[in-house]
Formats: C-alpha cells, structure tokens, sequence
C-alpha cells in the first residue's frame, strides 16, 4: 500500500501545472457591442499570444441599457469551448456568477474602472493611422517650408494608433529639422502643448518638371499633348525646363524618350534663319535705321544671335533673329553711316 502511494505521488509530482487561467470576477461592466473574456475575467497564461487570444474571445452581445445578465462559471467555459479553443487545459476560478451590465448602467457616482485589457488593434487601424498623421505631418511641413509637394509616409504601431484616437481632428506637431527629407523625428502635442509621444516619418520632397509623354523625334516641334507637368522625386537637372511655357512651340534638337524631364539644351527656338541664307539686315543708330544683306554663316531661331558676313564688304558681325531671314542689330552712328554709305548690292 505504501509503495502504491509512493508511485501514486510520484506521478502527481511529475504532471505539468496547468499555465492558463482565467479568474472570473463578480461584476463588471461592459465596454462596447459585445462581452468578451477579457471584460469578465483576468487572463494569465505564460504566453502572451494565448492570453491576448483568450482575453480577445467573444462571449455574449452586451446587455441592454437599464439591465444586466448573470453568467455561470460553467456557461463561459463553455461559451469559451463553442468558439473553438480547447478548455481542458485551461483552470476556471474566481466567483461562480459573473453579474454584467452596460457601461451606460453605472451611476455617476461610481468610480469607473480602468479597462482591463488593451484595445486589440487590426493592420486596418494601424493603417488608418499612418494615413492620418502622414498627412498631418505634410502639412505641417508644407507650413514650414512654404512648399507644397511632399511625400510623407509615418511609421505606425498600436500605440500611435491609440493616440490617433485620442487626438482626434486635431493634430499638432513640433520637431524635425531643415532641409526637412530623410527620416525625420518630431513630436505629437497635447492641449497644452505638452509632448505625448514620438513620431518617426520618411520624407522625400518633390518637384514638378516637364516630362514627355511620348517619343519627340529631332527636328519635331513641342505640342501641348507631347508634354506634361509631374511630380517627381529627387534632385532634378539644372538644365530642366521650368514651365510648359519654356517649351511648347520649340523644336527638338535632338530626340527625347517618354518619361524623360526635358532639358532647356534638348530644344530650341524653331529655326528660321539658316546658314548660308540670304538675310536681311536692319541697323538702328541715334534716329538712323539702314537696311542691308549679308550672308548667314549659322542656324538660328527668333531671338538668337548668329554671325552674319557682309555681302559688300565680307565683314562679319553678330545679329539678332527678329523674323523669317529678319536679323537687327544696334550699332554707333559712325557704323550705321558706314552701312548706309555702303549698302549691300540688291539679288
């Protein structure tokens, strides 16, 4: 008999203790649509994931306002069995009737009890948050900066998103530092200005360029519809065109892939004087304007100054394209007596 014993205490010994239990308490309150385990019981179990599951387990729909419902020992563990959780390892102790009542049931008077799990948050709500206090870090930045294109991406948690909760339409933030790119620190503030937490986001500024939208051949003039303003991220080209403007109506002087910023030294002012082109030249001097020819010794295109060599003396000088084979220059009066004196034959 004694050995019996022996062996029969040796084996209680060797059984493991059960990790997980849940401790009912009498009466509590009920926080939102639905009554779950962790609204009734404290949860302990050696592994966080299976208490979070536990404590996340939905029990009953909340009772109406006004009333309450008691649940037995016995009918939550089998609540907590339907919802497909194995109860065998689990201990259920505490109080054997659990009374429940809504939250909008509790008096005034009576102290509210801090919630006794943490909020589980989904990847919709940690998204949700991001979302939200990247655009409010834009904003800020843009306020900072003056400038408006930003590309803001916050890196989010559950913690942030409580304080997304929290703060509600209003936002407010300090920190971070110039030229305002990169990963950049700053702080969420309460009521008074008060820091409440850090908040990490990942800037990058944009600019807007002139891109094509589909091939543009050399020798092609610039439409409006071969063109279009973009954002773009990174440092762009100093030669970059600035403004559609600054484009449309100019010729290509080489040829320029879709999706590339166009650059001010890939276009040029259509030419219309060409070399080795008969031109007419107008020389202005102290009241005196003298029409003459010379021979055009480049390509040039309205506005541009190109050589041109004398057809009566072979001199060569620069003028300035004003037209079709229309070049002008201003000049002394002695130089401007000079060319009238000196007219170029008429061809």
């Amino acid at each position: 008999m004694s050995r019996l014993l022996v062996i029969l205490a040796a084996l209680i010994a060797a059984a493991p203790a059960s990790a997980t239990e849940v401790i009912l308490r009498p009466r509590v309150e009920a926080r939102g649509s639905v009554v779950l385990l962790g609204d009734v019981a404290d949860v302990l179990a050696d592994d966080d994931a299976v208490r979070s599951q536990l404590a996340a387990t939905p029990l009953i729909p909340t009772p109406a306002p006004g009333t309450q419902q008691y649940l037995r020992l016995a009918e939550i563990r089998d609540l907590v069995a339907s919802r497909g959780i194995d109860v065998g390892d689990i201990r259920f102790g505490g109080t054997v009737i659990v009374s429940v009542i809504p939250e909008a049931a509790v008096g005034k008077d009576e102290p509210r009890r801090a919630p006794s799990r943490p909020v589980i948050r989904t990847e919709q709500d940690i998204q949700l948050a991001s979302d939200r206090f990247s655009a409010a870090v834009k904003q800020y930045v843009q306020s900072q900066t003056g400038h408006d294109l930003w590309n803001v991406k916050v890196e989010a948690d559950a913690k942030l998103a409580d304080f997304a909760d929290k703060a509600g339409d209003s936002i407010r933030l300090s920190g971070g530092e110039a030229p305002w790119t990169g990963r950049q620190r700053l702080t969420l503030l309460g009521p008074a200005d008060e820091p409440l937490t850090l908040i990490y986001a990942k800037i990058d500024r944009l600019d807007l360029a002139i891109v094509a939208v589909q091939p543009i051949s050399r020798g092609d003039l610039v439409r409006r519809s071969d063109v279009e303003l973009r954002p773009q991220l990174g440092a762009i080209p100093s030669q970059s065109a600035a403004s559609l403007e600054a484009v449309v109506g100019r010729e290509a002087i080489q040829g320029i892939r879709p999706d590339s910023i166009i650059q001010l030294n890939q276009i040029r002012t259509p030419v219309i004087v060409r070399r080795n082109e008969r031109v007419s030249i107008r020389a202005r001097a102290a009241g005196v304007s003298v029409r003459t020819y010379a021979m055009a010794q480049q390509d040039g295109g309205m506005g541009d100054l190109v050589m041109v060599q004398s057809l009566a003396s072979k001199e060569r000088y620069a003028a300035r394209v004003v037209g079709v084979r229309e070049l002008e220059i201003f000049t002394a009066g002695s130089s401007a007596d000079e060319l009238a004196a000196n007219p170029a034959p008429a061809q």
